[in-house]
């Protein structure tokens, strides 16, 4: 398996399917192009979004590269012996819908939001001006479903030479009958390059 390294140039990361999320902004009526900004002004429809596993934001973390991995803790392969948890946040929810995938991604790429950029790729990338490509979202396959989901920090032990990403995230999904209850992680304490 290849690592799916995302480079955070600003806020944090999302987590979300693309059929789920259009969904909530359809049902909303809500047609900002700047989501963040959006969101920002309305936290009520922010909390509700992701109450209803519309989507799963991860903010105020440092702008720096992460490895991202996604699936049950059967498919969680990524982060071994060179690795140390440092962050476990249970009780998050996600709703993946008929696309059949999630895609994790850095929040500054909602700011010019169009689902359509997604269709069939597997990742987003850009060049930099000295022609490195860095990635700002993966695709992930997931079964549509709803699932509760561990969102796990993880920092290696012994920090690695740029480009290597040291720090990164697991989202651990587990198959969920109800919503009932939730964790917001922008309430939480997620910045696992701090811990």
């Amino acid at each position: 398996m290849s690592e799916k390294i995302i480079n955070v140039s600003g806020y944090g990361l999302f987590c979300l399917s693309i059929t789920s999320f259009t969904e909530f902004l359809r049902v909303h009526k809500l047609r900002a192009k700047k989501l963040n900004a959006f969101f920002d002004k309305n936290r009520d429809l922010l909390e509700q979004a992701i109450q209803t596993g519309s989507w799963l934001p991860v903010a105020t973390i440092n702008s720096i590269e992460y490895l991202v991995e996604v699936g049950t803790t059967a498919d969680l392969q990524t982060f071994g012996k060179d690795w140390q948890e440092v962050l476990c946040l249970a009780n998050c929810n996600l709703r993946v819908g008929a696309d059949a995938a999630v895609w994790v991604g850095t929040l500054d790429t909602l700011d010019a939001w169009n689902p359509t950029e997604y269709g069939s790729k597997e990742s987003i990338s850009y060049q930099t001006m000295d022609g490195e490509t860095l990635f700002s979202a993966y695709k992930f396959d997931v079964e549509p479903s709803a699932y509760k989901v561990t969102l796990r920090g993880f920092k290696r032990r012994q920090a690695l030479d740029y480009p290597a990403a040291n720090y990164g995230f697991a989202y651990e999904l587990h198959p969920a009958d109800n919503f009932d209850s939730f964790a917001n992680p922008l309430v939480e304490e997620v910045n696992i390059a701090r811990m």
